[in-house]
């Protein structure tokens, strides 16, 4: 009990990197299975969040896409986050994503 509170921080910090590691590895394997299975079709950029941090006093930007799914349904997903190329609503893009499964959604990129 006292290795726990004289380490408590230290414990803390090592659940928290290792949660961290498994969702990254859950969302880029998750990220593979749309490139390799996921149904492509025309989407449009219909919004753009901004996520302040006041700790880093930084910002992160969630880019969402319209689109109609294998069923002729209208949604709206969040993109993938890795493409570096800014957008801006109204846009025009290729997506993939999975049937069944649209939280997330992968930009087409050209070859």
């Amino acid at each position: 009990m006292i290795f726990i509170e004289k380490h408590f921080e230290l414990i803390l910090g090592i659940i928290a990197v290792t949660v961290f590691i498994i969702l990254a590895a859950r969302a880029l394997k998750k990220a593979r299975k749309i490139e390799e299975e996921g149904i492509m079709t025309d989407a449009v950029i219909s919004r753009i969040e901004e996520i302040w941090d006041p700790d880093t006093a930084s910002s992160s930007y969630t880019t969402y896409v319209r689109y109609k799914d294998e069923n002729g349904q209208l949604r709206e997903s969040p993109m993938s986050i890795d493409t570096g190329i800014e957008y801006t609503e109204g846009d025009k893009v290729r997506i993939r994503f999975l049937p069944g499964d649209y939280e997330m959604v992968r930009i087409v990129k050209d070859k």
